[in-house]
């Protein structure tokens, strides 16, 4: 079966809280050789506390649910409605900073779950390594240089009961996007595990290995199943996302998406779900 995802569009500007952040003093170091984040959230705890939020209204967008899990006594259940408009487009999403610094190699793992009542629309960015300004080149968050304006350099979409890795290696426009592999089927009710191995550059030593429900997704290259390609802008690194985000284009249906077991680490056994 042939599936075609589409193209589509990031937003120009960082939302208006992260110029505090940034300007009282959170400035990316590109150091080589800097320590990996270890991570771990089951949202055992019923709170959202480890995380940066880009929803709209934790009460109506984030809810914690013992019924479907897919490890321990709760999940999260994300809900996006078309009103949900945050940061130059509509999302629901947690942020993970300090987790894909230059010249690092991190696992990343999580459980997601597409709702039995999601009505497909568009495209659905569940999880995204998003670029960060480096302030020693000039950069910020302004859109010049146009930081914010493309597709992240690694994402994952959902469409229509399938997934793709994605990938985009221009910063400067959001017509490069490409997938890394074939496009998988899913199914909506059920638990579906990703583990993506990634070692951080901005030269094509760069790479990403996936795996969905325990199996590569990454296509094997003769060797192993890295797909080698630059995945960071710049030294300054990127930072970890997932929920769900649509961009510009507004929802037509309110949908739901299910997290579980969000780790970070050094190690396939330590995050995989």
């Amino acid at each position: 079966m042939k599936f075609q995802f589409p193209f589509y569009s990031f937003p120009v500007s960082m939302f208006s809280y992260l110029l505090l952040i940034f300007s009282c003093g959170k400035v990316p170091i590109p150091d080589k050789n800097q320590t990996v984040l270890h991570f771990a959230e089951n949202f055992e705890n019923g709170n959202l506390g480890q995380f940066e939020l880009l929803v709209k209204d934790t009460t109506s967008n984030t809810v914690f649910v013992n019924n479907p899990v897919r490890e321990g006594n709760l999940a999260l259940k994300t809900i996006l409605q078309p009103g949900d408009f945050v940061a130059h487009g509509y999302r629901t999403e947690m942020c993970v900073y300090e987790c894909a610094k230059y010249k690092t190699e991190v696992y990343y793992g999580f459980s997601f779950m597409i709702d039995t009542a999601y009505k497909e629309d568009s495209y659905n960015v569940i999880c995204q390594w998003q670029d960060l300004p480096n302030y020693q080149m000039g950069e910020s968050w302004n859109p010049m240089p146009r930081l914010h304006g493309s597709s992240p350099p690694l994402h994952i979409v959902y469409l229509d009961n399938h997934i793709q890795v994605k990938m985009n290696t221009n910063p400067n426009s959001n017509h490069y996007n490409f997938g890394v592999g074939e496009i998988q089927e899913i199914q909506k009710g059920v638990w579906n595990d990703i583990v993506m191995h990634v070692y951080w550059s901005d030269k094509d030593d760069g790479f990403v290995e996936c795996w969905l429900n325990g199996a590569h997704i990454t296509p094997f290259n003769g060797t192993d199943f890295k797909y080698y390609k630059r995945n960071l802008f710049n030294r300054s690194g990127n930072y970890f996302k997932f929920g769900q985000y649509r961009g510009p284009e507004k929802p037509l249906f309110t949908n739901a998406v299910y997290f579980d077991a969000v780790k970070i680490g050094t190690s396939y056994e330590e995050v995989a779900p």
